[in-house]
């Protein structure tokens, strides 16, 4: 019998058994609903199965279910209530970040995953279709199924797939096993015998070239006749999600493309953007600028304009965009389009570009001409607004100048300014913005108390924002309040779609509190959302290693060395590892590779000094211990230099390291009594050597054994 596996049903796959047949054949075309088609489809397809019998799976992923299917929000228990999702257009100044699209993903596959061993224990396959014309958000969602599922509770089966090096692309090349496409069908009439209707019908999704023909021989009037009548009668079911995909697809087709067509795209534009869909932002936007004549300076086009260039921003194509904003300058003098681009340009230098690329003077001119614009905005309650949002800019940039106490000036600034002018019960968004900024800048400058207070105060006002939890965290954690923060952390992961930040922050919290195996169960749970996260792996492969698991050490170490092949860490443990092994040769390759990448690195230091006083050679672990020392005085790597500097007999720098040691680590460690004992013996100090050893037999008590005792009553008879 075969194990289960999951299927890209390929046309260029070789001859072989076709994939099984699907219990639910998932359409995945974009022009249906846009971002999620997929995702939604199977979500309003659950979750009306699970509400009945298993309410608390539904309400444990009721953002990923109201975000991707909104259509079934009435079904959803404990629906979340943010300042975000609340906030009006005018009162919105948070946006989600790029990663969240991603994050919904995983909610949504693992509710998925649910509702397949609840409502399906014998297994279910799931087929899904068109994915070369998905949206990025359900080709990210079938690859995270794909890496994710057991195939043996839930099968997928891909078709279609395109050949796009995506994430998608790789988790079918790991995660599938290619199998022969089954041949295509063409399409039975539904309700008419019209062909071309039938392509309309699909919302310009067939394949069957019958249909695509005859929708091709349509005179182009009544083409957008029957475009416009489509949308019509969409629209009439009242489905927010057709608004992203087949309403505005048939309208800019329709007979007033210019006219509602635009307007379609436009809505579609403004509603993803809210939920942080930005691929499908730009693709809408830059379809709604075809539909303005070239050169024309309207408002719709400049601000289609405006978030294509946003959306680039923050979804790591920051040169993409640069483009997009210099188009806007060059088009208008409008104050207010040159306020929002040079915000736009500041925060490409200050934060969206890579590193490298970042450049804080130019990010702080760009600050300033939006700040200048804003001071001077002629609508005054805009101009309070913006004059406090420009400053809160500023302040980023300012915290990234390394200019802290600057930065906490201008955001408490851009509070009075709000304070001032607004009522208790307007802006909240904002104002909860500038109280959370505020709490980033103070845990920055160290003021650990009073970011604390800051986020309990901005908890209390939006007490269902995630993101706030999981900050407190840190502070409190800063602060000795270890028992709080993993409450935060929870609260945190309760509250939000997974992000493996949160799972790896707790795991090195209870690693730190000596809970190994619930940091592990973490550091897995991380591992499985973000696979080339490489901090997990470092911390996994170190735990692992403490443990004893030397096997699933040594992927994470393999792996994490694929991704950063110079990481320091990763050598060093890939040093223990071989050390443990007997493998010593390689083990000192592995260290002297991490020290040539980190000179800083004191435990590569420490442990290539373990591995030469092991193998034989004192000279060269005093030497390696020296570096360790020098750049990290501690009493434990004094105590091992006092070690390899007895073998070489140098027994008075070993004394003067274990003099530091005994003050450190006696309470703890009792043989570093026993070592100084030998050297005042051999300096000719008897007396001081028998005070060392008596000392060293009293801390193990009446009821413990040294190892050291009968050398030591030996050694005391000789004196005697």
């Amino acid at each position: 019998m075969t194990s289960p596996r999951h299927y890209w049903a390929d046309a260029e796959a070789p001859a072989s058994d076709g994939p099984p047949a699907a219990h639910l054949t998932v359409p995945c075309h974009r022009r249906l609903r846009g971002p999620y088609t997929a995702g939604g489809a199977l979500l309003r397809r659950i979750v009306p199965e699970l509400i009945p019998e298993h309410g608390e799976l539904v309400a444990r992923r009721a953002t990923e279910v109201i975000a991707l299917a909104p259509e079934v929000t009435p079904l959803v228990p404990q629906a979340p209530q943010t300042l975000t999702n609340l906030a009006g257009v005018k009162e919105r100044t948070r946006f989600y970040p790029a990663t969240r699209a991603l994050r919904l993903a995983h909610g949504a596959a693992e509710l998925l995953m649910d509702w397949a061993r609840v409502k399906h224990p014998g297994g279910v396959v799931v087929a899904f279709r068109d994915l070369d014309a998905a949206d990025p958000t359900d080709r990210d969602f079938v690859a995270v199924l794909l890496r994710r599922c057991d195939p043996a509770e839930l099968t997928v089966v891909v078709e279609h797939a395109g050949r796009a090096d995506d994430a998608l692309g790789r988790a079918l090349k790991n995660h599938a096993t290619r199998v022969p496409k089954r041949p295509e069908r063409a399409e039975l009439p539904t309700r008419t015998a019209d062909a071309a209707q039938q392509f309309i019908d699909s919302d310009g999704t067939s394949r069957d070239p019958a249909l695509l023909a005859a929708y091709a021989k349509l005179e182009p009037e009544e083409r957008a006749r029957r475009h416009t009548a489509r949308a019509a009668e969409l629209a009439t079911l009242d489905e927010p999600t057709l608004r992203h995909g087949a309403i505005p697809y048939h309208l800019e087709h329709g007979t007033d493309p210019a006219g509602a067509g635009l307007a379609a795209l436009s809505e579609a534009v403004n509603s993803c953007f809210a939920l942080g869909f930005y691929e499908a932002v730009i693709e809408l936007a830059l379809r709604g600028r075809r539909l303005i004549p070239v050169g024309q300076d309207s408002m719709t086009y400049r601000t289609l304009t405006h978030k294509t260039g946003a959306c680039l921003s923050y979804l790591g194509r920051g040169d993409e965009a640069v483009g997009y904003f210099d188009e806007i300058r060059r088009m208008t003098t409008d104050a207010d389009a040159h306020m929002g681009t040079s915000y736009l340009m500041a925060m490409l230098y200050t934060r969206f570009l890579p590193k490298g690329a970042h450049d804080e003077d130019l990010a702080l001119a760009w600050v300033n001409t939006a700040i200048g614009i804003a001071d001077v905005h002629p609508d005054p309650e805009r101009r309070v607004l913006v004059r406090a949002f420009m400053r809160n800019a500023r302040a980023l940039v300012e915290l990234h100048r390394g200019n802290v106490d600057g930065s906490l000036a201008l955001v408490e600034e851009a509070i009075a300014i709000t304070d001032a002018d607004f009522g208790p019960d307007e802006q909240l968004l904002h104002r909860s913005v500038l109280l959370y900024n505020r709490a980033q800048v103070r845990g920055a400058r160290g003021d650990h108390t009073a970011s604390i207070a800051d986020y309990d105060e901005v908890i209390r006002r939006d007490p269902d924002y995630g993101d706030y939890y999981f900050e407190r965290a840190a502070q409190r954690r800063a602060v000795g309040l270890h028992h709080e923060a993993l409450a935060d952390y929870a609260a945190a992961i309760r509250l939000t779609p997974p992000f493996h930040e949160a799972h790896f922050n707790r795991a090195d919290l209870l690693r730190q509190l000596g809970r190994d195996e619930e940091a592990l169960r973490d550091l897995d749970y991380a591992l499985e959302v973000e696979p080339s996260h490489l901090e997990s792996l470092v911390h996994r492969a170190d735990l692992l290693l403490a443990r004893g698991e030397h096997e699933r050490a040594a992927a994470d170490i393999e792996q994490g060395l694929a991704l950063d092949p110079d990481n320091a860490q990763l050598l060093a443990a890939q040093g223990a590892l071989l050390a443990e092994s007997g493998d010593t040769a390689g083990a000192y390759a592995s260290y002297a590779a991490a020290l040539r990448t980190e000179p800083g690195f004191v435990a590569a230091w420490a442990n290539r000094a373990v591995l030469a006083h092991t193998a034989g050679r004192p000279a060269q672990a005093v030497s390696d211990l020296d570096e360790a020392i020098r750049l990290m005085d501690d009493g434990e790597l004094r105590a091992n230099r006092a070690i390899a500097l007895q073998d070489l007999g140098e027994h008075e720098r070993a004394l003067a390291d274990l003099d530091i040691a005994v003050a450190a680590l006696a309470g703890q460690d009792p043989d570093v009594l026993y070592r100084r004992g030998l050297s005042r013996l051999a300096l000719h100090d008897g007396e001081g050597a028998l005070a060392d050893w008596q000392a060293h037999l009293a801390a193990y008590g009446p009821d413990g054994t040294s190892p050291y005792a009968k050398e030591i009553q030996s050694r005391t008879e000789a004196l005697s």
